[in-house]
């Protein structure tokens, strides 16, 4: 029962999307000699399948919930003929892999972030900032500059921690609390974006390095995020102490990452809270 509601709902959306073109537009003067056309006009499914060069057939299995394996490049040629936005895009993905999908429906939509975020950062007491997928900041509250001397903070932040040795002095215990958690972070990242070329610069000028360089090339610990590390910080106003790190990501835009830092003065690390658990 369950399964048939979910192909039906993805059936509803594709159906919708493929009755609004217009078959002329795309040399069509008459109706394919196969496949449906939705109620109102529209592409015939064989008619999609002719467009993206698919096998005839392809597509009204899609349609109908029998391609739950459909490869990448099918719903990518779907979902660009059908000009469907990013809600849409999700939705059948979630309908046929029942998971997220790995790229946004247009890649330029990931390098923006909805205005609402900046607003919720500056409500938190503590410094947070927010980073693309590169590590480039994008935004930050009035709290995330004071955590650096002069209130100068970096551009990239993977940079500054693997490549600045002003980082050195502020990230105590470097070589043990920081380093050996940071390089694993940039791993992950040139596996998930292996054509991105900034990520690859990244790793180049690591590798040259002869401080980071042999932590990349012999990483310790596999740490693919941050969240919930707790280390040691030297604030630059308030002296040693932690920070208790939080991260998060957007729904709507899934490269950035938002991360907030909690400081802890003294030497003595913070005691971890107990975990949040659904009841």
């Amino acid at each position: 029962m369950e399964q048939n509601a979910l192909k039906a709902a993805l059936r509803t959306v594709l159906q919708r999307r493929r009755a609004m073109l217009n078959p002329a537009d795309y040399g069509f003067t008459r109706l394919a000699p196969q496949g449906r056309r939705p109620a109102g006009g529209g592409l015939s499914q064989t008619q999609v399948d002719d467009i993206l060069g698919f096998g005839r057939g392809t597509y009204e299995r899609l349609e109908n919930g029998r391609y739950n394996n459909a490869p990448e490049h099918v719903l990518r040629g779907v979902g660009d003929l059908f000009k469907l936005n990013p809600h849409e895009w999700a939705w059948l993905w979630r309908m046929t892999w029942h998971h997220d999908p790995p790229q946004p429906i247009y890649p330029e939509q990931d390098d923006e972030l909805d205005g609402t975020w900046q607003q919720v950062i500056d409500s938190v007491p503590h410094a947070v900032y927010i980073t693309n997928h590169r590590w480039d900041v994008v935004a930050f509250n009035d709290h995330f500059p004071r955590l650096f001397p002069g209130q100068e903070h970096p551009a990239n932040t993977m940079e500054y921690m693997l490549l600045d040795p002003a980082a050195r002095r502020l990230l105590p215990d470097w070589d043990s609390a920081w380093a050996p958690f940071i390089v694993p972070q940039l791993w992950a990242a040139r596996a998930a974006y292996p054509g991105d070329e900034r990520i690859a610069d990244i790793v180049r000028r690591v590798l040259a390095d002869p401080v980071t360089g042999p932590y990349y090339r012999d990483f310790g610990p596999v740490f693919v995020h941050p969240d919930g590390s707790c280390r040691p910080f030297n604030h630059p106003e308030h002296g040693i102490g932690w920070v208790s790190l939080a991260t998060s990501s957007p729904l709507s835009s899934s490269r950035f990452i938002t991360m907030t830092m909690i400081f802890t003065p003294g030497a003595e690390r913070p005691e971890s809270p107990p975990p949040i658990r659904a009841t």
